[in-house]
């Protein structure tokens, strides 16, 4: 009852905003629902190959995954204003929060309390977005401000994280942009939001972290962009992180090329620096790849080939070496089964996309080979430990098909294969391999 009371606090503070411009402007109600029904063979989110009594959920969950995103928005000549809810359920999920209520709490290492929740799959009658937004209020400037998606360029420094069921990144932020022609630069600040099942999450307050950046898109020439950036995270003001002293800072630059050039090449570049509850840090990642479009064939394909890589460090070192990827999205980057992070890694691949059906169907094809450069005190998924002196830690296969079946419906399937490598015993048994299948739907009214 308290959530749904500040919600219509909320939409009665919107709603006169939005009546108060002329009869130009235009209010329209938009929905999004999404369903996407998973099949896991041999892991979960917590738990890789540990089918003990006393190990986290079930290794063969079947799970329904349902995020319905009602709500307005509001369109003038120059304003537009939002407000959506958002409500994220897990069916027949084995770490749902009514098994499992502390799993997903962020908190001291061997404590119960101060804490707060970042829960993938739950959120209950959440904002979405509340936000307001000014377009040309000096030349080529727009200013938006409230909850809202920040997202850039390939979205390995900010991204929406929007693969997962609650969304990871969330902005409650003030965003300056300028924009002439193709060319933009953007400046924000702000918090990032928790994703508490129980807990209503008031923009604004309740942040995981506070911090921001500096976005920027360049034309350099016809065969090149340019996009330089910087992000920030400091402590947040939820409980426990509240208690911590972070001051993390990357500045970087993306250079790629155009859009529809059938000589594809990117490379981005971000270091790491700053200091983290005492310790200075020093880290830094970067991406490279290289591909061509085979335009006249049938499907358009695109072969590319690309490497990934983030240092590593000892948690006993007096310098963190150990990259944090900053806001990044980590969906379809590292594997669709979100086994590793750009973190701590050496990731080599080779991918094939085609185009068919007028470009209504996405398919992509990719090979990833994983090695962590420092395997030492690094557990993956609380079970996975390299052997002394390797450092592979396996290898993904992925299948990829997403349709655009009507401009309202869009349908997805995924299938995804891992091969354990240099691994050490599971509960003494030596590490099996593991599969995901997901189907998916979407529909938005907009």
């Amino acid at each position: 009852m308290k959530k749904l009371l500040v919600q219509i606090i909320f939409l009665l503070l919107f709603i006169p905003i939005l009546y108060s411009q002329n009869n130009q402007e235009r209010l329209k109600f938009d929905l999004s629902v999404r369903y996407r029904f998973e099949i896991w063979n041999g892991m979960n989110a917590k738990n890789y190959g540990d089918d003990s009594p006393s190990a986290i959920g079930n290794l063969n969950d079947k799970i329904l995954l349902q995020r319905v995103i009602p709500g307005f928005t509001y369109s003038g000549k120059n304003i537009t204003a939002s407000f959506h809810l958002q409500d994220s359920r897990a069916f027949g999920w084995s770490l749902s929060e009514n098994k499992y209520p502390d799993l997903f709490k962020v908190r001291k290492t061997g404590t119960l309390s101060p804490n707060y929740t970042m829960n993938p799959q739950e959120e209950y009658f959440e904002i979405y977005d509340l936000y307001l937004e000014y377009r040309q209020l000096l030349k080529n400037f727009t200013v938006k401000i409230g909850r809202q998606k920040i997202f850039y360029g390939d979205y390995r420094i900010f991204g929406p994280g929007d693969w997962g069921n609650t969304g990871r990144w969330t902005w409650d932020a003030l965003k300056i942009s300028y924009k002439k022609g193709e060319n933009y630069i953007d400046a924000f600040a702000g918090g990032t939001k928790i994703h508490d099942p129980l807990k209503i999450s008031i923009p604004f307050t309740n942040t995981e972290y506070w911090g921001g950046g500096i976005y920027s898109h360049i034309i350099l020439t016809s065969r090149l962009n340019a996009e330089p950036f910087y992000a920030f995270k400091t402590q947040g003001s939820a409980d426990y992180i509240r208690t911590l002293s972070i001051n993390r800072n990357w500045a970087g630059f993306r250079l790629v090329s155009p859009e529809k050039q059938d000589l594809i090449y990117d490379f981005l570049y971000a270091g790491e620096f700053g200091r983290d509850n005492g310790k200075r840090i020093n880290a830094y990642g970067y991406f490279a790849k290289a591909g061509y479009r085979f335009s006249s064939l049938p499907s358009s394909p695109v072969l590319s080939l690309r490497y990934t890589y983030a240092s590593g460090g000892k948690k006993s070192d007096d310098v963190i070496r150990t990259f944090d990827p900053a806001f990044g999205a980590s969906d379809k980057f590292y594997g669709w089964m979100n086994i590793v992070q750009w973190s701590n890694l050496s990731d080599p691949e080779i991918v094939l996309e085609l185009f068919p059906l007028k470009k209504k169907m996405w398919v992509e094809l990719k090979y990833n080979r994983f090695y962590l450069p420092v395997p030492v005190d690094v557990t993956i998924l609380n079970t996975m430990r390299i052997i002394e002196g390797k450092h592979h830690l396996g290898d993904e296969t992925d299948i990829f098909i997403r349709y655009q079946a009507f401009k309202k419906c869009q349908f997805t399937g995924v299938f995804g294969y891992f091969k354990p490598g240099d691994i050490e015993e599971i509960n003494l048994k030596d590490p099996e391999d593991s599969f995901w299948l997901a189907f998916q739907v979407l529909f938005n009214l907009n």
